[in-house]
């Protein structure tokens, strides 16, 4: 099997288990925000983020069954999304005052993602014909 289903699979499992461990009582403490929590305490959850975290699973969950060159498309795709999410919160946190290393630690799961999918895709594309195979 090749990296780009390894990644989409992986990446699938984790937005479904984000999810889903939401679920378990005291992960989520509430904020003084309606549909905001944090998640062990950590990370701030909105009710758009489990919207996109569950998206992003479920897309993933199509990706792994429709074949591999759909598994890359979706890393394409959940690839540029997070990473753009990182880099705009990234910069939020640098313009409202937040210090480099909570800045960078909040945002690093986001982050890694972003490595996951570019090694997966470096890894991965070459193998796909970029070309129309009727012509």
């Amino acid at each position: 099997m090749k990296i780009a289903k390894y990644a989409t699979m992986f990446l699938t499992v984790l937005f479904i288990g984000i999810v889903l461990i939401e679920r378990v009582p005291g992960v989520l403490t509430g904020t003084e925000m309606a549909h905001e929590w944090l998640m062990f305490g950590l990370f701030k959850i909105s009710l758009l983020d489990d919207i996109t975290h569950g998206i992003s699973g479920v897309f993933g969950a199509i990706a792994i069954a429709m074949g591999y060159r759909w598994s890359v498309k979706y890393l394409m795709l959940v690839g540029g999304y997070y990473s753009l999410d990182a880099l705009f919160f990234i910069v939020n946190g640098f313009a409202v005052g937040q210090g480099v290393i909570d800045n960078l630690l909040l945002n690093a799961p986001h982050i890694m993602i972003g490595v996951l999918v570019f090694i997966a895709l470096r890894s991965s594309v070459i193998n796909i014909a970029l070309k129309d195979e009727a012509v």
